[in-house]
């Protein structure tokens, strides 16, 4: 299995939670943030396809690395049914992000939450 194949096997179970901005302290802009409710299969997965003996994969390499951003504005899939529109958000979340985990209630899932690394004033 490659990248390719994970998403392909995992893409229809990921939920979009939630598309917003957030404000950042001292930074330019607000950042722009997206909740996914993603299978902890495919994260167990994805680590063993890079070889990595760890509990969760790092949350902003595996958001670049499966390609999630590209895959979800191609699919159609997801429309604007959260705060902000989805490809809106995902213009800014193809440059640096940060990726962080949250448990949820079930064992199956977890959320993980990519925000845009925001511009800070210069002080």
């Amino acid at each position: 299995m490659d990248m390719n194949q994970l998403v392909d096997t995992y893409f229809d179970q990921i939920e979009i939670e939630d598309t917003n901005y957030v404000p950042i302290n001292d930074a330019v802009s607000d950042a722009a943030y997206l909740l996914l409710n993603i299978p902890t299969a495919m994260l167990k997965e994805y680590l063993r396809l890079n070889g990595q003996n760890r509990e969760l994969p790092d949350g902003a390499e595996f958001w670049k690395k499966t390609g999630l951003g590209k895959r979800l504005r191609i699919s159609g899939k997801y429309h604007s049914q959260r705060h902000a529109p989805l490809n809106d958000i995902l213009d800014y979340l193809d440059g640096d992000v940060w990726g962080e985990y949250q448990r949820l209630n079930s064992s199956e899932r977890i959320r993980l939450d990519i925000r845009e690394v925001p511009e800070f004033y210069d002080n």
